[in-house]
């Protein structure tokens, strides 16, 4: 890619206010931590109250209350009095909480190619042409499936000071300490790879090609003890792969497995949701450019039987999995 003064190829963006200021780390800042995502999942299943938000996603209720405080405050979700006394509430996604519909069709279809669990998310149906269907993400210019490859990164501006890590999302929890009857363990799977944002920001670092640990250190102002620990978990979940570069000292480096950088998909879809809705006039410090035709990315979803759009009201899945109350 030909270089100019306001733009730099993806090897160059190593500086560590820019992941942390870019619009991936924005949105994983907002909707990235586990909790953040079950509510999302059950809001676009129906799930409208509180107890039927807590039964299935086995969250406390001082958790779930402060995720659907932050959900509020964001304006993802709108609440909505149904009951006088006692005063009860009801929670409907906004019209920017509805547009994130396209990163739940990633995660969907990512946790139902790669879940080595048996709760897979059930098959998903287009309306429109009747079959059963499977998201494709593809650049709404030239029409072509989006492929890490063929994307690059250019700056756009000098990134501002660091952005650091609000303290809720810091903590990692596993999925296995919630074994509750009710809980909806789907999309658990994903969610313990990348709903911790830290774990989230190290799967970015990848994507920005930074793979060493002291490379990722320095990006992400993580303490090492932290950034073992996550390094280890997506080890452990066939994410990363540690791969040899020296003998002598001994070092290696971390890549992206072939089902970590599936995962492209998702973080691409946090990305986009982030500039419509995160920046708020403010430009942001990248830019994402497809390749095969020049153009700065925004993609469309698609059904892959009849490449026409899908959206929240033409996708359908079995009914068991409804869990509007």
């Amino acid at each position: 890619m030909k270089k100019n003064n306001d733009s730099q190829s993806s090897s160059q963006l190593s500086g560590s206010a820019l992941i942390l200021n870019s619009p991936v780390a924005r949105a994983f800042a907002v909707v990235g931590d586990r909790w953040a995502g079950l509510i999302l999942r059950d809001a676009f299943l129906g799930v409208r109250q509180f107890e039927a938000f807590r039964r299935r996603s086995g969250a406390a209720r001082g958790t779930l209350s402060s995720r659907l405080k932050s959900l509020l405050e964001h304006g993802i979700l709108k609440r909505r009095k149904y009951q006088e006394t006692p005063a009860r509430y009801e929670y409907r996604l906004t019209k920017k909480g509805l547009e994130l519909y396209p990163y739940i069709l990633s995660v969907w279809d990512w946790e139902t190619r790669w879940s080595v669990e048996t709760h897979i998310p059930p098959d998903l149906h287009h309306g429109t042409c009747g079959h059963k269907t499977r998201p494709v993400f593809r650049c709404r210019h030239c029409k072509g499936e989006v492929k890490m490859r063929e994307v690059t990164v250019r700056q756009l501006t000098k990134p501002g000071p660091r952005e650091t890590v609000p303290a809720r999302f810091q903590r990692r929890t596993s999925s296995s300490l919630y074994s509750e009857e009710g809980v909806d363990r789907r999309f658990f799977h994903v969610l313990d790879v990348i709903g911790d944002r830290w774990t989230g920001l190290v799967i970015a670092a990848m994507f920005f090609g930074l793979n060493r640990y002291d490379e990722i250190a320095n990006a992400l102002g993580i303490a090492t003890n932290i950034l073992a620990d996550r390094l280890k978990v997506l080890v452990n979940a066939e994410i990363l792969q540690q791969v040899p570069y020296q003998e002598k000292p001994a070092r290696h480096k971390y890549v992206l497995t072939e089902k970590g950088a599936a995962l492209y998909g998702v973080a691409l879809q946090m990305h986009e949701w982030a500039l419509r809705w995160l920046y708020e006039g403010e430009r942001p410090v990248i830019a994402l450019e497809h390749l095969p035709c020049g153009k700065v990315l925004e993609t469309e979803v698609v059904c892959n039987s009849c490449e026409q759009g899908l959206d929240i009201h033409n996708v359908n899945f079995d009914p068991d999995f409804s869990a509007a109350d």
